[in-house]
């Protein structure tokens, strides 16, 4: 007697049947380098307002400039648009001083937790911002491109689709029909567009990247002590006397 769990030599057509379930295969992975699509490169607008914002994340405001800040007072340098000024002790602060760090004086937080939070929000938006229209841009140039090599533009639909625009062939011959006026006859013939340099392009973004930010001059903090002449006072020399040894010339007040 068999029963409906016997394999073998079960009657029923079910158990006849072979299995059709197969072992699932772990997908293969894709060859590195292969289907990639390569990002442009990032200007440097946006890697300084990534930097200010990673900066901003990861700092508590209590570390000093290790360059030691700037004394001008934005007399040198413009004004910092984050922080202009101290809240603490009141110095003026150029666009060298940044607010990822404390004031170079009073070593003092430039910023409190909120505004700090609220910074953070306005560079991420300027990020997205600078970022389209760097993209606009970029598909503006890609279609005066194509446009100047003869090339059809693409619709936006299938643009939208694909996610990435089609390339115009380099070099790609051109047929181009004219009629003879003379003669009545349609002559044809072969253009050729000149050939367009990527190479130089991309070296040159390559080095403006690798190019070292500029050193600005800074304005070191004051002396701590008032100096003082230590020179005698000559009384022939009054009422006032050079005794700095200073290319300076007394004006003396005018009369009413």
């Amino acid at each position: 007697m068999h029963t409906a769990w016997t394999k073998k030599g079960s009657s029923l057509p079910s158990d006849r049947i072979p299995s059709r379930t197969q072992t699932p295969q772990p997908a293969k992975a894709k060859a590195k380098g292969k289907g990639k699509e390569e990002t442009p490169p990032k200007s440097k607008e946006v890697r300084a307002l990534e930097k200010l914002r990673d900066d901003l994340r990861n700092a508590s405001g209590r570390e000093r400039d290790p360059k030691g800040g700037c004394f001008c007072q934005a007399r040198m340098h413009a004004l910092s648009t984050h922080t202009p000024i101290c809240r603490s002790c009141g110095l003026i602060l150029c666009e060298l001083n940044l607010p990822n760090f404390a004031c170079p004086h009073c070593n003092e937080a430039l910023l409190t937790p909120a505004v700090r939070d609220a910074l953070i929000q306005t560079l991420e938006s300027r990020i997205d911002e600078t970022l389209a229209k760097e993209e606009a841009e970029r598909q503006r140039a890609i279609q005066e491109a194509r446009a100047a090599q003869g090339a059809f533009p693409t619709l936006s639909a299938s643009g939208s689709r694909s996610g990435t625009p089609d390339v115009h062939p380099v070099n790609q011959t051109h047929k181009v029909l004219s009629l003879d006026s003379k003669t009545r006859k349609v002559k044809v013939s072969t253009y050729t567009p000149p050939a367009v340099s990527r190479a130089a392009s991309t070296e040159k973004i390559k080095q403006q990247q690798q190019k070292p930010e500029p050193e600005y001059k800074r304005v070191p903090a004051p002396a701590a002590e008032v100096p003082c002449s230590s020179a005698p006072l000559n009384p022939h020399h009054r009422p006032w006397a050079n005794t700095r040894g200073l290319n300076v010339t007394y004006v003396p007040p005018g009369r009413a």
